[in-house]
């Protein structure tokens, strides 16, 4: 499949409103769930404000996310959770289409660029996502060259080669052969 064809394959879906909104969607909720990581301690120590408070608070935290962070590592964010959104779409599409997924490569590349931006979806020193959940401090991960930002480098390379991937085989369907004993 050329690159045109991929092209049109990702107009016909995204063209549709249900796959372009979830699209959105999943993007959104993706960045919240950074934000929400990252800002975890100033969310907890504001609820003693009230509920509408702190979800006016998140909302604050969610539009000034960039200004918490350096600007590649905001950029890395905003595509990794924008890839994120098409993969989950572009898998939606092929199952309601009736083609399924075609086998075990696409998800366990997927997977992995998934957890990886997720992991650290910026540098260690500006966004350090499911890392600091773990207890992996900012400390951590300053030994790698770019301070974390290669693991988004990663997750980005991993997440576009998952969506190609699951382009080109959008309308071919992989199943096992049985062999009949009659």
């Amino acid at each position: 499949m050329e690159w045109k064809q991929i092209f049109n394959t990702w107009r016909k879906v995204f063209t549709n409103w249900r796959y372009l909104s979830s699209t959105i969607i999943i993007a959104l909720v993706f960045y919240s769930i950074n934000v929400l990581i990252s800002s975890w301690s100033s969310l907890t120590s504001y609820s003693t404000f009230g509920f509408f408070s702190t979800v006016k608070f998140f909302f604050a935290l969610f539009l000034g996310f960039k200004e918490t962070m350096m600007i590649h590592s905001f950029l890395s964010l905003v595509i990794i959770s924008v890839l994120f959104g098409m993969l989950f779409s572009l898998v939606n599409y092929k199952v309601n289409i009736g083609k399924g997924l075609d086998g075990k490569k696409i998800g366990i590349f997927g997977s992995v660029g998934l957890f990886l931006a997720a992991f650290a979806p910026g540098c260690a020193a500006c966004g350090v996502g499911l890392a600091s959940v773990l207890g992996i401090g900012a400390g951590a991960l300053s030994f790698l060259p770019y301070d974390g930002f290669e693991l988004s480098i990663v997750s980005i390379g991993i997440l576009s080669f998952t969506i190609v991937s699951i382009t080109k085989n959008m309308y071919i369907c992989k199943t096992k052969k049985f062999k009949s004993k009659i």
